[in-house]
Protein backbone atom coordinates (compact mmCIF):
# COMPACT_ATOMS: atom_id res chain seq x y z
CA UNK A 1 0.00 0.00 0.00
CA UNK A 2 1.46 3.09 -1.02
CA UNK A 3 0.26 5.59 1.69
CA UNK A 4 1.98 6.93 4.68
CA UNK A 5 0.06 6.43 8.45
CA UNK A 6 -0.41 9.34 8.73
CA UNK A 7 -2.70 9.63 5.02
CA UNK A 8 -4.48 6.92 6.29
CA UNK A 9 -5.36 7.91 9.62
CA UNK A 10 -6.40 11.55 7.78
CA UNK A 11 -8.67 9.59 5.53
CA UNK A 12 -10.29 7.61 7.99
CA UNK A 13 -11.09 10.42 9.92
CA UNK A 14 -12.54 12.49 7.08
CA UNK A 15 -14.50 9.55 6.47
CA UNK A 16 -16.00 8.88 10.16
CA UNK A 17 -16.77 13.22 10.14
CA UNK A 18 -18.28 12.92 7.05
CA UNK A 19 -19.83 9.61 7.42
CA UNK A 20 -20.14 8.42 10.72
CA UNK A 21 -18.48 6.46 13.52
CA UNK A 22 -19.56 3.32 11.63
CA UNK A 23 -17.71 3.93 8.32
CA UNK A 24 -15.77 1.80 7.13
CA UNK A 25 -13.18 2.22 4.20
CA UNK A 26 -11.19 0.37 1.69
CA UNK A 27 -8.23 1.38 -0.74
CA UNK A 28 -8.46 -0.07 -3.99
CA UNK A 29 -7.09 0.46 -7.41
CA UNK A 30 -3.03 1.62 -7.94
CA UNK A 31 -2.68 2.61 -4.85
CA UNK A 32 -2.99 -0.99 -3.45
CA UNK A 33 0.18 -1.70 -5.65
CA UNK A 34 3.64 -1.04 -3.86
CA UNK A 35 5.09 -1.87 -7.38
CA UNK A 36 3.00 0.95 -9.40
CA UNK A 37 3.97 4.73 -9.38
CA UNK A 38 1.36 7.71 -9.56
CA UNK A 39 -2.40 7.10 -9.32
CA UNK A 40 -4.95 9.15 -7.67
CA UNK A 41 -6.54 7.52 -4.39
CA UNK A 42 -9.37 5.48 -4.83
CA UNK A 43 -11.50 4.60 -1.57
CA UNK A 44 -14.74 2.45 -0.99
CA UNK A 45 -16.58 3.75 2.12
CA UNK A 46 -19.60 1.72 3.74
CA UNK A 47 -21.45 3.16 6.36
CA UNK A 48 -23.85 0.62 8.73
Amino acid sequence: MRLNAHQRETIKQAARGCFGADATVRLFGSRVDDHKRGGDIDLFITTS
